[in-house]
């Protein structure tokens, strides 16, 4: 694995081992012993999980939405 490829299948297997309940380290230390620098697999890691979090974000912003508006529109009101 080059560091020099961060591919969308890296950034969903990030995901998945951290969703799975595996340790930042230990997901940090998987990337090194592939090859990563430690460095860039740090920085690999905070980008894809920065990510992840703000597309979390916006489906909670999304679905609060929804929410509101149907509560809004409720007849009873």
């Amino acid at each position: 694995m080059s560091h020099a490829k961060v591919t969308p299948q890296l950034r969903f297997w990030i995901i998945k081992q951290i969703e799975a309940g595996q340790s930042s380290d230990s997901v940090l230390q998987a990337l090194v012993v592939k090859g990563w620098p430690e460095g860039a697999a740090i920085d690999v890691m905070q980008r894809t999980l920065r990510a992840r979090v703000a597309q979390i974000k916006a489906a909670e912003n999304a679905e609060q939405a929804r929410t509101k508006n149907s509560l809004g529109n409720d007849p009873a009101e």
